[in-house]
């Protein structure tokens, strides 16, 4: 077992590193467009909503003290076909943030060079080969060590930290004297409670929070994580809080100080590829562009490289458990795994087509990153249930509920990004389904079918329920399920996923000595 030897500080400053990624660039902007000023609460309710989240993870860390706790540890709770449903969707999520991080560079590039994005975000032709070249690089150098960027990375952190806050206060300070005039036209909520919900998942909100995971992760190596977790959690949510809303309120100061961009929400898309290179020019702040672009192209540049270095080990570990061919798992003499590089290289290229700008990137993303948090609250609970007597570190109260809202909550954020995000997520599941089984048939046709469904009756449960209400609901859907009904139909499908996870898993003494040996081999 890992010495727990991080202390407070350094889980702290960690998870705010990580939470501070490109969607400070863009979320600001997203959210305004889709709720008014009402976007403020969207960030609040956001926060609440990742933090009942994030304490799962806290207690699911403590427990097992493992890298990627959430996804390797359903694989011994919950069998094969769980284990690599959600291995793929972790390895898409990662292949797709390198994607969206040069999708970030290139749309505020276009603040100079508007011939690298369509009106509607997409690429150019232009636009795709200088995305192909960034790429490119991003792979090349995870062929080799990035020790050099991990040693770079308090520097980095302290930059991502300053660099949005300097923005927010000149935007405001230079600003404020003249705004009231436009925000007083500005309608509070255009969208209603609708509207404020919906920011949460395709505004940016939950996908800007998301890298709360890191301090999670990192629970089982903290010296008291009873005191310690606590702290890093609410206090580096807490910090990105004030800093996003510092963002939003700036943003939103900036629309309200000039009258023409106080009409920011009939404005054309094409004229906020990169929201605050406008309100810099348009409020006459051109001498802080160099400033922004020092951010908008070092970040997510930095983003991209740790993603892509993520996603070629979740590919290798893939193939290592037999999910995938082992032509995945061959490495290079230095160890790396070069054929994920490459595939995951080919596979970023093609997550620019079906999703033309940040915003419908980061819209996916969030589907990905909501179903994969359902893992902590299933996890916690099925542990609590089938192994009482192993020792915790860190332990919720009320689990029961505190599991049962944590997992609702999941499930709404799945359901806001709306039907036209989650049926291109169902295509994704469904492409490798077939593929596992296809490869299962060529590899071990003896043991084609075998597993483990039973376990798997609750993720079935999930996707078939979403999947019903999403269609039939108000966010993209029939609109035959009305608002508010939808929730409770949602309140069901996740009671009912979260019985059957419980009840249906694998063997409590399997179960016990796997995650043993899994702990023991950390």
């Amino acid at each position: 077992m890992k010495k727990r030897t991080i202390s407070t500080t350094t889980l702290l400053f960690t998870s705010v590193s990580t939470i501070i990624g490109s969607g400070w660039l863009f979320a600001a902007y997203y959210a305004a467009m889709q709720t008014g000023v009402a976007s403020l609460l969207s960030w609040i309710i956001g926060f609440f909503a990742i933090i009942i989240v994030a304490f799962t993870y806290a207690e699911l860390s403590a427990f097992v003290p493992v890298t990627g706790v959430g996804t390797r540890v359903v694989r011994y709770t919950h069998g094969q076909f769980v284990g690599f449903v959600l291995a793929w969707i972790i390895w898409a999520s990662y292949v797709s943030t390198m994607s969206i991080e040069v999708q970030a560079i290139l749309q505020y590039g276009s603040f100079f060079f508007p011939n690298l994005v369509y009106p509607t975000g997409a690429l150019t032709g232009q636009g795709y080969f200088f995305a192909t070249v960034m790429m490119l690089l991003i792979s090349i150098l995870n062929f080799y060590s990035l020790r050099w960027l991990l040693s770079c990375n308090n520097f980095l952190a302290v930059l991502k930290m300053i660099i949005p806050i300097a923005i927010a206060l000149v935007i405001i300070v230079a600003c404020l004297p003249t705004a009231h005039g436009g925000l007083s036209h500005m309608t509070f909520a255009p969208n209603g409670l609708k509207g404020i919900l919906a920011a949460i998942s395709t505004g940016g909100v939950v996908y800007t929070f998301n890298g709360f995971r890191h301090a999670t992760e990192m629970a089982g190596e903290a010296k008291d994580p009873h005191k310690s977790l606590p702290i890093a959690l609410i206090g580096s949510l807490l910090i990105c809080l004030v800093l996003y809303v510092a963002l939003q309120y700036a943003f939103l100061i900036g629309m309200g100080s000039d009258a023409k961009l106080a009409q920011w929400h009939a404005m054309k898309f094409s004229t906020m590829m990169s929201p605050f290179s406008v309100l810099l020019h348009e409020n006459k702040l051109d001498g802080f562009l160099p400033l922004l672009y020092v951010g908008a192209v070092i970040g997510p540049f930095a983003a991209g490289l740790m993603f892509g270095s993520s996603g070629a080990r979740t590919l290798y570990a893939m193939s290592q458990n037999g999910s995938i061919p082992a032509w995945f798992a061959q490495l290079t003499p230095k160890g790396l795994p070069a054929r994920a590089v490459i595939f995951n290289f080919i596979l970023g290229m093609v997550f620019f087509l079906p999703f033309p700008g940040w915003e419908s990137m980061a819209s996916f993303l969030t589907s990905l990153m909501a179903i994969t948090y359902i893992m902590a609250p299933l996890g916690v609970l099925t542990l609590r249930e089938h192994l009482q007597n192993h020792p915790r570190f860190f332990k919720l109260p009320f689990a029961r509920i505190w599991c049962f809202v944590a997992f609702y909550i999941c499930s709404l954020l799945f359901y806001w990004t709306g039907w036209d995000v989650l049926k291109k997520l169902l295509v994704m599941l469904l492409i490798g389904l077939i593929m596992l089984v296809a490869y299962r048939f060529y590899a071990h046709k003896d043991k084609v079918f075998d597993l483990d469904w039973r376990a798997s009756l609750w993720l079935w449960a999930f996707f078939i329920g979403e999947a019903i209400v999403s269609r039939l609901g108000t966010f993209g859907g029939l609109g035959m399920l009305s608002f508010g009904y939808d929730f409770i139909a949602l309140a069901f499908v996740s009671f009912i996923s979260l019985w059957f996870a419980v009840k249906f898993t694998m063997p409590p003494a399997q179960m016990q000595k796997d995650i043993d040996g899994l702990i023991a081999g950390h």
